[in-house]
């Protein structure tokens, strides 16, 4: 005859010494299983299962929502493939987001001057501090409300993202740049700035990347869609174009030449968009100076527009002319108090940087403007 539990009345394996079911002491009842049997009373808190009971027999309800659970609240566990010592999670809140962290440690280098935050979000966190391009950093790794991964420093209450980091440390650049780019066509890169290196990512037209500099043996360093880093070497071809993005950043976005007014290959494009809307005015409105409104980070300045008229172009900023000139200025040009380039005496144009007419202040604070 068959045994069945005197709890919950479901069958019995022979041997056992708890019900599988519903986990109670076998106190097995010999016969048929009873019929419509009684709901179980509340039990309280099974204690561990002794190790000699196989596990296909020991309950596992609790075990297995548990596990569902910290699955969610990891939201996967992994993230750009950073490995590390921690293991677990805890019901931790993540900086006010709600969301649960993970235990799980690591330590990474900045590839990148980093900000230092004081909440784990890009939204309504302040800026407490920075990490330099290869500073070391130890801490946990969480998401935030947005399932981004962070990393929580140690002892200090300061957060930083891991787009900004990296497991290795990077290599010393010869040159940076730094800004938003998308690949023009399909682009490998690999693990570290070294011939031999592995592959670390296989990367589609239309990716966005971030160029981050050039490294001494020529290897060109990439800021990976997603966080972290990879590099092309110079006999490698990985063709990008600036990211139409709005606030991407364009640390080459201007290339003046003040004997010109050119502005560079960046800028074409929307150049080419403001002189065909312009065009499409007709008449003595072609005459009339054509705003392109953009917005790009250049060197620290927001650039809010193209500008084109009759002989001249010219970009506008969202700052202040002071600060532009000073930018302008760290980059090599010279330029007097009133905002003037200095310009050789056989040339015919002239260029400046001056505030916006009061008329034009909807496109910005200041303006680079050159022509005749």
């Amino acid at each position: 005859m068959a045994n069945f539990c005197s709890e919950c009345g479901s069958a019995l394996s022979p041997g056992a010494r708890f019900c599988a079911t519903c986990g109670a002491a076998a106190s097995p009842v010999t016969g048929e299983a009873p019929a419509a049997a009684a709901p179980p009373p509340e039990q309280p808190q099974i204690g561990p299962v002794p190790d000699d009971t196989p596990p296909s027999r020991r309950p596992t309800g609790l075990l297995l929502g548990g596990a569902a659970l910290l699955a969610v609240a990891i939201g996967g566990g992994t993230w750009l493939g950073l490995s590390s010592s921690g293991t677990g999670a805890t019901d931790e809140p993540v900086a006010e987001t709600g969301k649960a962290a993970s235990t799980e440690r690591a330590t990474l280098y900045a590839v990148a001057e980093a900000n230092l935050r004081d909440k784990a979000s890009l939204d309504g966190s302040k800026i407490v501090g920075s990490l330099k391009r290869g500073e070391k950093v130890n801490g946990t790794l969480l998401t935030d409300e947005r399932d981004k991964p962070w990393l929580k420093v140690d002892g200090k209450g300061q957060y930083v993202s891991l787009a900004n980091l990296s497991k290795i440390a990077p290599p010393t650049l010869a040159s940076l740049d730094g800004s938003d780019r998308i690949t023009s066509g399909a682009c490998t890169v690999i693990e570290t700035a070294s011939a031999g290196s592995a592959t670390k990512a296989s990367l589609k037209p239309g990716a966005a990347v971030r160029l981050i500099g050039v490294t001494a043996d020529g290897f060109t360093e990439y800021g990976l869609p997603g966080g972290g880093v990879g590099y092309v070497a110079a006999s490698s071809t990985c063709e990008t174009k600036p990211s139409p993005a709005k606030g991407a950043v364009a640390n080459n976005l201007i290339r003046f030449d003040p004997q010109t007014c050119e502005l560079g290959d960046e800028l074409k494009p929307y150049f080419e968009e403001a002189y065909a809307s312009r065009a499409k005015l007709g008449g003595e409105e072609m005459e009339e100076e054509y705003d392109y409104p953009i917005d790009k980070r250049f060197r620290g300045l927001r650039v809010t527009a193209v500008i084109v008229g009759y002989e001249w172009q010219g970009v506008a900023f969202g700052d202040p002319a002071d600060k532009v000139r000073d930018t302008f200025r760290q980059m090599g040009f010279k330029i007097d108090r009133q905002g003037n380039f200095a310009v050789e005496d056989d040339v015919a144009v002239s260029a400046s940087i001056r505030p916006t007419d009061p008329g034009s202040k909807k496109r910005g604070k200041s303006e680079l403007t050159c022509g005749v």
